[in-house]
């Protein structure tokens, strides 16, 4: 009976309506001749000129029996700028291999997977990421780097990347992949969560993933709070604190972004894997603000696009609500529109069982997560729109906001719904990321699943405009 009851709940939650729809079904790839298909990059824009760094030109690393590694060939090894202010877009791209030899350390990092990084204004860090460096070892970097926009976008275009430019330091307080970095108003650096691994995928696979002399993983397990300030040069990063939490903050692959709150700006991190008991993802959210201490919403449980995704950030400031949406990724459960309830997916077998199905599925739908931010007051819910993405894609994407459009807190990307006036708006783009493919042939969602790690993914392909709508007058309550 308790079971039914929960059920219920959070079929009611998900009925619940949002004062707008997202629909990111329009794909405008022709529109971006050239752009490459990368996932797990770092990203920002600068005056309508987009800046892609690292990341790979492949799908995802398979496991189980699949090809595991994070290959050189297959890393990103260019700077690419997308210019948008013209139609079409024009692309270009200078190799990594430009760099002077005393920006090694930069170049390594620079074609890494899973970095960190963050945009404070004309400035682009770098943090982190795993890969391979110069002399074929695979590891966590222990790098931060900084880029100058400006002129790293002009040195692209010429073809040449420009070594003054870019600035770096080498320390293990940024030694992470899978966490993410962001900037608060307190003027520090939070570097949150993530994992440092070393040695070979394939190593670590054939020792059972288990620590040992060829490769090694240590999850942070922890919120560092950093100040890097950049001295004739050079950059330098001291810790000012770190919050630990073992049970808590074991996440990698997890969702950080900008929350707002009549108080001001804060972070939350969503999501992210993997648990150590059940190796499935982590579903209560942590929010952070500035001189305070992390906090664990205890009181909400996160279905949906719980692994490292495009997000879309707005903020209703009359009703202090904080709405992040998810666009795909891989998620432990699907929202049956029918039924009007979340069905969880199917956790079967193992990695060496004749069907595995790991319980974390690929994602086609768009999720928002409802945060009531009134003192006093706060609330979570969670629902789910109508319209779903053309493929199953988003994972390891970026939204990329409309430059255009009123941010609620200058600096970040959280977009002012209010500004909006109850049009349908255009607010962005969903660019990158991985495209799966998780049904065998028909290829259609009743047909069989492949096993976990096998299913064929590659780099997107598509460019998503992505609009919010209000709900038409008497619209149905349904997500």
């Amino acid at each position: 009976m308790n079971v039914s009851i929960f059920a219920l709940f959070f079929a009611a939650l998900a009925h619940e309506q949002l004062p707008f729809n997202v629909d990111a079904t329009e794909n405008v790839a022709a529109e971006f001749p050239g752009a490459p298909r990368v996932q797990s990059f770092s990203f920002a824009q600068w005056k309508g000129r987009w800046v892609i760094i690292g990341g790979r030109a492949a799908g995802y690393h398979s496991v189980g029996g699949g090809p595991a590694e994070f290959l050189k060939t297959d890393a990103n090894r260019d700077v690419w700028v997308i210019d948008t202010t013209v139609h079409p877009a024009r692309s270009y791209h200078a190799p990594l291999d430009s760099l002077p030899a005393n920006l090694t350390a930069v170049k390594d990092q620079w074609a890494a997977t899973g970095q960190l990084y963050f945009q404070d204004g004309a400035k682009l860090y770098i943090a982190g990421g795993y890969g391979q460096d110069h002399a074929g070892k695979w590891v966590t970097f222990p790098v931060i780097s900084q880029a100058d926009l400006p002129s790293l976008i002009d040195g692209v275009v010429a073809g040449k990347l420009p070594a003054a430019s870019i600035t770096f330091a080498k320390t293990p307080l940024v030694e992470s992949t899978g966490g993410e970095l962001i900037k608060l108003s307190d003027g520090y650096f939070y570097l949150v969560m993530g994992h440092a691994f070393q040695g070979s995928y394939t190593a670590f696979e054939g020792q059972s993933e288990h620590d040992g002399e060829e490769a090694s993983q240590k999850y942070l397990n922890e919120i560092r709070k950093l100040k890097i300030s950049d001295a004739h040069g050079k950059l330098e990063v001291t810790l000012a604190d770190r919050f630990a939490d073992e049970m808590e903050f074991h996440r990698r692959d997890l969702n950080v972004a900008p929350i707002l709150s009549p108080s001001g700006l804060g972070l939350a991190a969503y999501g992210g894997v993997f648990t150590p008991e059940t190796q499935l993802n982590y579903t209560k959210p942590v929010y952070l603000f500035p001189d305070s201490k992390p906090a664990v919403d205890t009181n909400f449980e996160q279905k949906m696009n719980t692994y490292a995704c495009a997000k879309l950030l707005l903020y209703d400031k009359t009703a202090s609500i904080m709405y992040t949406t998810l666009f795909g990724g891989i998620s432990r459960y699907s929202w049956d529109a029918g039924a009007g309830q979340f069905v969880e997916n199917a956790k079967i077998g193992t990695k060496v069982s004749p069907v595995y199905l790991d319980g974390l599925q690929w994602s086609d739908e768009i999720s928002t997560i409802e945060r009531t931010m009134t003192p006093g007051r706060e609330a979570t819910k969670e629902m789910v729109h109508p319209k779903l993405l053309p493929a199953y894609m988003g994972t390891d994407a970026v939204f990329i906001p409309s430059p255009e459009l009123t941010r609620a807190y200058a600096g970040t990307d959280i977009l002012d719904l209010e500004t909006f006036g109850g049009n349908r708006t255009f607010v962005g783009y969903v660019y990158g990321g991985i495209r799966a493919s998780p049904h065998r042939f028909p290829y259609t969602k009743g047909a069989p699943a492949y096993n976990a790690g096998t299913v064929p993914t590659q780099p997107s392909d598509l460019i998503l405009k992505v609009y919010v709508e209000p709900h038409p007058t008497g619209s149905s309550a349904k997500p």
